[in-house]
């Protein structure tokens, strides 16, 4: 049970911060190096920007509490001091700050900015308030199909020896 609980823990994280990613630019801090190049400097205070607009943190910061409501009721079993330490581990701050490297590879400055002017438009504000729904959404579904995903495989590797039934 507690192998099924970290990877569907795992699995969510990783589709939270995918949608996250996909939806809203974030931003690490220490992950690029100290650059006397303006241009480079100039492209990550505007990555930054583009977390600030879409509220990146504020996202990150209504998910996890839901993420941990669903973990809850679907492992009941597990001691709450085990749910204190799992919340504590999920640093926002730090989890945003790791995405800056990925939007500097995958945009230009240019490319940024222009994400930013979309949404500062009436459609792109649109886009920032009903993100956080389609996300929670689309969390509940990649909750449902980890736990039944998990359930396939964890049935396929007692069938085949690897690990004893769970009964």
């Amino acid at each position: 049970m507690k192998k099924s609980f970290l990877f569907v823990a795992a699995v969510v994280l990783s589709l939270v911060t995918t949608f996250n990613r996909a939806a809203f630019a974030q931003s690490p801090t220490n992950t690029i190096a100290p650059s006397s190049n303006a241009q480079e400097i100039e492209k990550t205070n505007n990555i930054k920007k583009l977390l600030e607009i879409t509220g990146a943190k504020d996202i990150s910061r209504q998910i996890i509490p839901q993420l941990l409501i669903n973990f809850k009721s679907e492992y009941p079993e597990v001691p709450q001091k085990i749910w204190d330490t799992f919340a504590a581990e999920l640093k926002i701050d730090d989890m945003v700050d790791e995405f800056i490297p990925i939007y500097n590879k995958y945009f230009t400055n240019e490319e940024i900015k222009q994400i930013i002017a979309f949404y500062q438009t009436p459609l792109g504000q649109k886009t920032i308030t009903v993100i956080p729904q389609i996300t929670q959404e689309s969390t509940a579904i990649g909750i449902r199909y980890g736990k039944v995903a998990v359930e396939r495989a964890l049935k396929k590797l007692e069938a085949e020896g690897y690990i004893r039934p769970s009964r």
